[in-house]
């Protein structure tokens, strides 16, 4: 079971590294701050609520398929467009000697670059904490499925995909790498937007592959 968890691991991480650092240039700032959220020594959340604040970037990228930038992130191409995010998350439930968790995320997304609107997701994200290395890096894995709502139709979804629409099905894939009992950990995620196979459309969405800090308080 922990290898086929270990491949899914490494899968997704090398991909995010990858076509993230594809995509920012291996940005020293982005890379430097992720490094201080996994090495640094900082405050114990230990028995803090789980509430938690995430700000993360990521260039939209023009892949057909969000499973290529996992699968074969050296093929990824990108184009001139950009997310920022600030996304609050609160945990409603914790499960199994809190081995998994439930939480609810709230999102506001600002797109630049050859796009600039806003956009605003709200998603409910299961997050799996039990990883037997966690004694020496505290990993979680997250998979978010909501709604995303967007002020304007985006103008690169439509050069993308042909066309696209405001509300779309938004759904994000995260992994996050921290100190034990540490507040701060970085986030890798997945940022996509998607027509859910034509429940709200027949094409639009997009893909971001992302890189951030998550913080407990």
């Amino acid at each position: 079971m922990w290898d086929c968890i270990n491949d899914l691991l490494w899968n997704f991480a090398r991909g995010q590294v990858f076509t993230v650092c594809m995509a920012i240039n291996f940005s020293p700032t982005l890379v430097s701050l992720a490094l201080c959220a996994v090495l640094m020594p900082i405050p114990s959340a230990q028995g803090a609520e789980r509430d938690a604040l995430t700000i993360y970037a990521g260039k939209i990228s023009d892949v057909p398929a969000w499973h290529d930038l996992i699968t074969a992130p050296q093929d990824a191409g990108f184009v001139d467009a950009y997310v920022a995010v600030a996304a609050a998350s609160r945990e409603l439930l914790s499960l199994r000697n809190d081995t998994w968790s439930i939480e609810a995320e709230g999102q506001v997304a600002y797109n630049f670059g050859d796009q600039d609107h806003w956009e605003f997701n709200v998603a409910g994200v299961p997050r799996w904490r039990s990883f037997p290395w966690n004694h020496r890096i505290e990993t979680t894995l997250a998979f978010g499925l909501g709604l995303s709502w967007a002020t304007e139709i985006p103008e690169m979804e439509v050069a993308l995909e042909g066309e696209s629409h405001r509300l779309l099905v938004y759904w994000v894939m995260e992994l996050t790498l921290g100190p034990p009992k540490g507040r701060w950990a970085a986030s890798m995620r997945l940022h996509h937007r998607s027509p859910a196979f034509g429940l709200f459309g027949d094409d639009g969405g997009m893909n971001a592959p992302s890189l951030g800090v998550r913080y407990l308080y």
